[in-house]
């Protein structure tokens, strides 16, 4: 059962990344003559957005602490690494009879949405435990630059972080798509109804 402060904050998450990319975007690639939208109102959402995914991370932080929820991940990141190479050899190899107990082999369609559901692991707890964080990081040195370093391997101290801010949020918005993609494999029902 997924608790329902985990489902509430999961969509909130989901929809706070979705409007920070399209805000991203915006804010990265407009120029004079075109812009997805007005360039001053992504600039307010994307910092108003920014600090309320940063907070929402924490809460879920304090949450899965205080709760024990935590221990979730941590099951589910014990032999995970040998389940996808597991998996992936029986995708591409077919499962062994003898692993097999004799029976009918699965189809590799079956053995590859299992394969998938365990990539949605790894880059679940990946997300929770590299991403978000960097995210929330170089957003806040971003948001409050005269925090910055003067300089980081010879560049100005706010380079290196607007940079690395780039790429992490692009690694978000792959594992959106990716997540969203998962989600129509094995069902929405789980995030809405809980089970």
């Amino acid at each position: 059962m997924t608790p329902l402060w985990l489902r509430l904050w999961h969509w909130t998450m989901a929809m706070l990344f979705t409007v920070l990319v399209v805000t991203g975007v915006v804010l990265t690639y407009s120029t004079s003559t075109f812009a997805l939208m007005n360039y001053a109102l992504a600039d307010t959402l994307h910092q108003v957005l920014g600090i309320a995914f940063s907070v929402l991370f924490v809460v879920f932080l304090l949450v899965s602490g205080l709760t024990g929820y935590w221990r979730r991940y941590q099951r589910l990141w014990k032999g995970l690494l040998s389940r996808i190479v597991k998996f992936g050899g029986y995708v591409i190899n077919g499962v062994p009879v003898k692993g097999n107990g004799g029976g009918e082999t699965p189809p590799r369609i079956e053995l590859s949405r299992g394969l998938l559901i365990l990539v949605q692991h790894f880059l679940s707890i990946f997300s929770i435990a590299v991403l978000s964080p960097l995210l929330a990081i170089t957003g806040l040195v971003l948001l409050f630059p005269e925090y910055a370093p003067e300089t980081i391997a010879g560049l100005g101290g706010v380079w290196p972080f607007a940079i690395a801010h780039y790429w992490v949020g692009f690694l978000g918005a792959l594992f959106l798509l990716f997540h969203a993609y998962i989600a129509t494999i094995a069902g929405f029902r789980r995030m809405i109804k809980g089970r």
